[in-house]
């Protein structure tokens, strides 16, 4: 009997792998077999935009991923602060000219 369900086993993988993938193939959330909840979900179909969705959620939330957003908003607040001194710089040239022409 053992050895009937390990070349059931067996055949069920090799059709498994001989099995054409398809370019349109949904992914599926599968219950972990062993835990105690009484109302497991079923297998739930995810469309394409969920997960590209879920990933990119994911990927947002990363601390590298925050960190570099942080640093980028940082260089264009420098940034803009910097012209703003050079605008005062040149408005303050300005005048001080204008004052020593007349």
């Amino acid at each position: 009997m053992v050895q009937q369900r390990k070349a059931k086993q067996k055949e069920g993988l090799g059709q498994q792998s001989l099995l054409p993938v398809r370019a349109n193939k949904k992914q599926f959330t599968v219950p972990h077999p062993l835990s105690d909840n009484l109302f497991k979900p079923k297998e739930r179909c995810i469309s394409e935009k969920e997960m590209h969705m879920r990933s990119k959620r994911i990927y947002n939330n990363l601390p590298e991923v925050k960190k570099k957003k942080e640093e980028q908003k940082k260089r264009v607040i420098l940034q803009s602060n910097r012209l703003r001194a050079e605008v005062f710089k040149k408005q303050l040239l300005d005048q001080l000219l204008q004052r020593n022409a007349v």
